[in-house]
């Protein structure tokens, strides 16, 4: 039993009202009778439950104010209720008056009301149903020119407006040729304000020339007392319209969706009860012009509950409201969860201050919410009107103890999915349809995504008097479109997604979700409210941020909130990994809410995107403009000063700038790519600084994990002590062509050290230490398993260098590099860890690999060997870049080599040094086989001649100094063929992979030169990972004394490629459709792409697209010789079992472990 149906068993023992509210199963099937109109069942249902309490409303009491001596009400702490029995009798009065009365109001007469929900509103608006006549619910808080639209495009013959909503209500009819009668509801006589506007109408109309009555509902009741007994409506047929309810106007003007009464018959017979016995006491805060609203009341009506209204549309007193009431169910809207959820955190931080724990804290403040706000007799709940965060779900759903059932529908179509699940009826057909600007398509794999299109029994026939709106709403078919984007994860399941509307392209080309991201930001602590704005023409965002009560009294001062507020924005965006386009760069504070009453919001409490820009799209862009402007003044002003300002000073500012922020808005502390930076703005970044401080700052090192802005200048600083060698400094600046003989090590390591190495004693042969660089990288992680095996053979140690905070923050970054998709592996690593293995904090690009003195000493001292795999993996920056951590972090490798004690190294290389050169020799001397490269922008052309770069310094030092070395320049390193889940998830290969079973299209073949439908033979160079790993350590420490240098390729001339692979794919059961022509496929792939949700975008090969743009050209085994590195694979049996060895084909079982893999990683 469930905590909320444990609560509900104890509730019927002990609660009298809880028992008496237990629904009547004879009524609620006496209202589904077949041919009863809509008359029959409100009747029906009102004399079934006579008895029973049917709405509550707020006793008030007059009082003479004391300071103006007029006459105002006052709230009382207390309901009183009515029953159904006397809600059945007024409406019958009601009626009668209509029927009988002067000024008649017949069966398809147009009725309107204009005011908040209340037992008043409900009982003229059940009223009208009943007499035949058409009901037209409008918004109260609507402004006079749309209410005036809304009433002139009806006509209505009477308008119904409560007290409050009077004045507004009146000046809206003025000229209205059909109306007769107003009717004034939520009427108090003895209320000064209530009696003076009433006169007042009454004086406007005759004023305008207009006959029309104007009267109380008690007068009208009152009145339909002493007349015959009315008629209940049953004439004509149930085609006829019944409702029309005015849409929110979210997204512009308001339109009116007609419903027949058959269709209204439906929704006051079939309800939205949460089941058939679960008994009803709810509050409801929601107005009735909405269908939000009136799911509340046939939740409560269907099942004979009770309905309490709230007495103040603000929704001041919800709180007081729900403590009076004790409702047993809730529905709830997105605003009000956050109502909630900042009572909540206020009384968690208070709990927390006066010395609580934070999950004692959270567990008091969740008990109180629940037993003291709501009253502790909550059983079942229901969400609707927009999305609610996961967060905001999970809080709400802890807090009850029950699930929170999700209710998506349109006031156009009523309901359509509970929790995802379609609901038939009334649907009785949905699709998807594509939406390309947005990149989702029902192609799309693993789940079809697109536009909701439904066709329901409950569908409105059209928008009143707008045939050409209909028309663009609903398609061929008779499908409505919904204009939410949806996930189909199963037949008749459904997952949102997107909202179609509300999407905004950046400046850089970026689709942004505006409204997602306002569901997001919304629940960051400080933030009451947020409207989220930018435009094309921008690469960022800006927003317009409402700080919470708390916000207000914690920070008084507007600098210290907004960076208060700015710090929650960015841990709310990495807690939902949000892309840094989507963190806005500015924001203005604004202390007033968004209200209904301002017309920011709908009366649902959406934002109405046109009026928020209407009013604040002045001032934003103002703001745009004033970034652009400082951005501009302030780097001029940046270059000017540099060299006279402290540092971090001008870093600091320098990010300010180039992020177009606030002065305020930076601080030494952060990181940059927590500002909003990305890796594009990260190499401007990195460029602004070279100018300001004449230093190379790589990109790897402004985007590094433990670099904020204080470690980016003490970078700097270090650089400009030491004279680093840079890129410039080694080759010239500016240059097109690199020499291998500008690249001497003298230029990098000092004369003293370099001079004492030619009498360093040769190395020894036993290796008891060995220092591996990179091993938190995806094959460093595996030479680092691979040597701490052998190591415990022999009681040996591995010291790791692992970019880190200290010592400690490394070493748990080197044991997430394994991940947790396989315990077996990461239990082997720490057992082999804790006996031999030790992490130093370093980075690789700086001078003495960034350790202290006493480290460097020691290692100098201790170590036998180096295995060097760390490097920049990056195949779009160039090689000014990639100089720091690749050649100058190699070029400290040799000085560490070469100090105290030769000590061998293995360094591993990339096959794209070979590619670029024609007749490449595998064990050539790099600088003769390839003296010179070539500077350019080509794919991983930076990449490629940092790896020279390291080659050439390594030569120079074997010849100069006798250090022994062995090079490796590999290609594709695959997946583990043992351990689960231990690919790359960032290389083409994988990414490739992915994208193929996602998308579930192939081309017919991947390579040129297929005739007749035939694939060309090909072969894909790639090696597992382990097999790589083997060789590696088995050729580099046979090598003690030599040069060797080795291409780690698969040369196998086997027909085995990549439409093979597709063929095996879809050999194990994977749903692939072969396109015959490659631009077809491939502009259906990339369409594919781009519209899969982000974390599966960002794994695709989506980034690396380019590539693909054509067939490539069929290989015949590897590109270069690979006859040095087969011979001692077989002369070393490296991969074997000792017998015969070779390098490994690709097959099947690999393949189809790739795919297990990715589903390890919930990739798949």
């Amino acid at each position: 039993m469930t905590d909320a149906a444990a609560l509900a068993a104890k509730l019927v023992e002990s609660d009298p009202q809880f028992q008496a509210a237990i629904p009547d199963h004879e009524v609620m099937d006496s209202l589904l009778v077949p041919g009863l109109r809509l008359s029959q069942v409100l009747h029906a249902l009102l004399t079934g439950y006579a008895d029973r309490p049917v709405m509550g409303f707020r006793s008030r009491e007059s009082v003479v104010d004391p300071v103006t001596g007029r006459t105002v009400d006052r709230l009382l702490p207390v309901f009183e209720t009515i029953t159904y029995g006397e809600l059945r009798e007024n409406i019958s009065a009601i009626l009668a008056e209509w029927q009988y009365g002067p000024n008649a109001i017949g069966a398809d007469d147009f009725v309107a009301t204009i005011g908040f929900s209340s037992p008043d509103y409900v009982t003229l608006d059940l009223a009208t149903l009943m007499n035949g006549s058409v009901s037209i619910p409008l918004q109260h808080n609507a402004s006079l020119a749309q209410l005036r639209m809304m009433l002139e495009e009806t006509n209505p013959r009477l308008v119904a407006a409560s007290a409050d909503s009077l004045d507004l209500a009146v000046e809206a009819t003025l000229g209205l040729t059909e109306l007769r009668r107003v009717v004034v509801f939520d009427y108090r006589p003895d209320t000064d304000d209530h009696r003076e506007k009433l006169a007042a109408a009454r004086d406007r109309l005759r004023e305008a020339g207009m006959e029309v009555v104007v009267e109380s509902l008690a007068e009208v009741i009152a009145n339909g007392r002493r007349l015959p007994e009315p008629v209940l409506y049953t004439a004509g047929d149930d085609q006829r319209t019944a409702l029309i309810m005015y849409t929110s106007g979210s997204t512009g003007a308001p339109k009116g969706a007609t419903f027949t009464e058959w269709t209204v018959t439906r929704f006051w017979s079939s309800g939205a009860a949460p089941n058939r016995d679960t008994p009803i006491i709810n509050v409801n805060f929601l107005p009735l012009n909405h269908l939000a609203g009136r799911v509340g009341l046939l939740t409560a009506f269907i099942p004979g509950g009770t309905c309490y209204f709230v007495p103040e549309s603000d929704l001041s007193t919800l709180f007081e409201d729900w403590q009076l009431a004790r409702p047993t169910h809730m529905g709830v809207v997105p605003r009000v969860v956050d109502m909630l959820f900042q009572h909540y955190q206020t009384r968690v931080d208070a709990l927390v201050a006066e010395g609580a724990d934070a999950a004692s804290a959270d567990r008091t403040a969740k008990t109180e919410l629940r037993e003291d706000i709501l009253g502790g007799r909550v059983v079942a709940g229901m969400l609707a009107t927009a999305p609610l965060s996961p967060e905001m779900k999970t809080f709400l759903e802890s807090s009850l103890n029950f699930h929170l059932l999700d209710l998506y529908g349109l006031t156009e179509v009523g309901g359509v999915f509970r929790d995802g699940k379609i609901s038939r009826p009334p649907v009785l057909d949905y699709k998807l349809v594509d939406v390309p600007e947005l990149g989702y398509y029902t192609t799309d794999k693993p789940h079809p995504r697109g536009e909701l299109l439904v066709k329901s029994a409950t569908a409105t026939p059209g928008y009143y008097k707008r045939p050409e709106v209909t028309a663009e709403v609903f398609d061929a078919d008779g499908y409505y479109r919904t204009g939410d984007v949806m996930a189909e994860i199963a037949p008749d399941e459904l997952v949102y997604v997107d909202r179609r509307n509300n999407v905004i392209k950046l400046a850089q080309g970026e689709f942004v979700a505006v409204a997602n991201l306002e569901t997001v930001y919304v629940g960051a602590p400080l933030v009451r409210q947020i409207f989220v704005y930018g435009n094309s023409e921008r690469a960022y965002l800006l927003a317009v941020i409402v700080p919470t009560e708390e916000a207000l009294r914690a920070h008084p001062d507007p600098v210290d909130m907004k960076n208060a507020i700015r710090e929650s924005l960015q841990r709310t965006a990495r807690a939902n990994h949000l892309h840094s386009y989507e963190l806005p760069a500015d924001f203005i504070l604004e202390t007033t809410p968004f209200t209904i009453e301002s017309g920011m919001l709908a009366a649902v409490g959406k934002p109405i995107r046109p009026k928020m820009i209407e009013y604040y799209g002045g001032r934003l862009e103002q703001l745009y403009a004033d970034l652009a402007e400082a951005r501009v003044q302030e780097l001029r002003l940046l270059r000017d000063t540099a060299q006279q300002r402290p540092i971090i000073e001008t870093v600091t500012e320098a990010a300010q700038a180039l992020l177009g922020m606030s002065s305020d808005a930076v601080r030494p502390d952060h990181h940059f790519i927590d500002l909003g930076g990305d890796s594009l703005s990260a190499l401007t970044f990195s460029n602004l600084l070279r100018d300001l401080f004449d230093v190379e700052v790589p990109v790897g090192v402004i985007t590094g994990p433990a670099a904020d802005l204080r470690k980016l200048a003490a970078h700097i600083e270090a650089a400009r002590e030491s004279n680093i060698a840079t890129a410039a400094s080694v080759h010239g600046p500016n240059v097109a062509v690199i020499n291998a003989d500008e690249l001497t090590l003298d230029k990098f390591i000092d004369a003293e050290t370099l001079g004492n190495a030619s009498s360093l004693p040769a190395p020894s042969s036993a290796v008891h230490t060995v220092l591996l660089t990179g091993a938190n990288g995806y094959l460093g992680r595996f030479l680092c398993l691979e040597w701490l095996q052998r190591l415990a053979q022999s009681d040996g140690q591995l010291i790791c260098l692992v970019r880190g905070d200290d010592n400690e923050d490394a070493l748990a970054r080197l044991e997430a590099a394994y991940g947790d998709t396989d315990q077996a592996l990461l239990d082997e690593f720490r057992a082999l860890a804790r006996r031999h293995l030790r992490v130093v904090a370093a980075d690789i690009a700086q001078p003495r690999l960034g350790v202290d003195d006493a480290t460097w000493e020691q290692l100098a001292r201790e170590v036998d060997k180096i295995v060097h795999p760390a490097a920049l993996v990056n195949h779009v920056l160039p090689y000014n870049q990639l100089f720091g951590p690749n050649v100058f972090g190699t070029a400290e490798i040799i000085r560490l080599a070469l100090t105290t004690r030769i000590k061998p190294v293995t360094y591993l290389s990339t096959m794209a040094v070979a590619m670029a050169v024609p007749d490449f020799d595998e064990d050539g001397d790099i600088r003769a086989v390839s003296p010179t490269r070539h500077i350019g922008v080509g794919y991983a052309n930076g990449y490629a001649n940092s790896k020279w770069a390291g080659e050439v310094l390594l030569r120079e030092a074997h010849d100069l100094y006798g250090l022994p070395a062995s090079v490796f320049r590999s290609d594709m390193i695959l997946t583990h063929r043992l351990y689960s889940g231990q690919l790359n998830v960032t290389d083409a290969f994988t990414r490739m992979l992915l994208s193929l079973v996602l998308t579930g299209i192939a081309p017919r073949s991947f390579y040129q030169g297929g005739t007749n439908g035939d694939r060309p033979r090909a072969h894909y160079e790639g090696l597992p990972v382990d097999f790589v790993t083997e060789a590696i350590t088995t050729l580099g420490l046979a090598n003690s004394e030599g040069f060797r240098s080795y291409d780690v390729m698969n040369p196998h001339d086997d027909g085995i490629s990549v439409d093979t692979f597709v063929d095996w794919l879809i050999e194990d059961g994977h749903i692939i459709d072969i396109i015959d022509d490659y631009d077809e496929w491939l502009s259906r792939f990339e369409t594919a792409l781009r519209g899969l949700p982000d974390e599966l975008r960002r794994s695709s090969v989506l980034p690396l697209l380019d590539a693909y743009r054509v067939p490539g050209p069929p290989r015949r085994g590897a590109d270069t010789p690979t006859d040095m590195f087969r011979k001692a694979v077989q002369d070393y049996k490296i991969g074997s079992d000792g017998t015969s060895a070779d390098i490994p084909h690709i097959d099947r079982v690999l393949i189809s472990k790739y795919i297990s893999d990715l589903r390890a990683h919930g990739l798949l």
